[in-house]
Formats: structure tokens, sequence, C-alpha cells
């Protein structure tokens, strides 16, 4: 197998910053040389996304927009219940998603 395409966790930060200046085009070619080596080349992974309870959050992380500090225009709605969550990740499931992700505006 090509050393490339070896997961390592030694990195050192001269090896670190060859990787960094490479041109654009270089690590884009390598990257792709890597990902088709463990997956199919036209193939995707499709994941979908939830927001379980979407805005109002009394968290301050001072970036996120859910936070009920900010006026976004985000309406702000309640946490859904688990029939319709589960409902949702089936029709996500049969649509082809391989992964569910929930997110929520809360602590």
């Amino acid at each position: 197998m090509n050393s490339d395409l070896n997961v390592r966790h030694d990195w050192i930060v001269n090896e670190i910053e060859e990787v960094y200046n490479q041109p654009l085009l270089d690590l884009v070619y390598r990257a792709a040389t890597v990902h088709r080596h463990f997956h199919k080349a036209g193939q995707v992974q499709v994941c979908t996304l939830l927001s379980i309870k979407t805005g109002g959050c009394p968290e301050d992380c001072s970036y996120c927009g859910q936070a009920a500090r900010y006026h976004t225009g985000i309406s702000v709605k309640s946490l859904m219940s688990k029939e319709q969550v589960v409902a949702i990740a089936k029709r996500a499931r049969e649509a082809g998603s391989s992964r569910f992700c929930m997110a929520a505006a809360w602590r």
C-alpha cells in the first residue's frame, strides 16, 4: 500500500508544513487519490441533518444564530416529538441517507 494511504498520528511540524504549502491542485489530486482508494469514485455518502429544536437557545456561543440574544429571523420551534423525528429519519433512510444527524438549540 502507498505510504500516503496509511493513517498516521505522529506528524511532526515540518511534515505538516510541507503538506500545507503544497499547491492547491496537488492537494486536491492527493485527496482524490486517497478517497478513491477507499471509496468508489462517483459515490458520495448522503447524510440528513434535522433541527429538532430551532432557535431560542439560552446559551450564547457567540457564533451561533440559534442564540436567543441574536435577532436572526429564525422562527423559534419547540422540541419535536420522538415520533416526528423517527418518521423523518425513516424517510431519510428510504431516500438514501446512511447517516441521520440531529441538532438542537439547547444546552
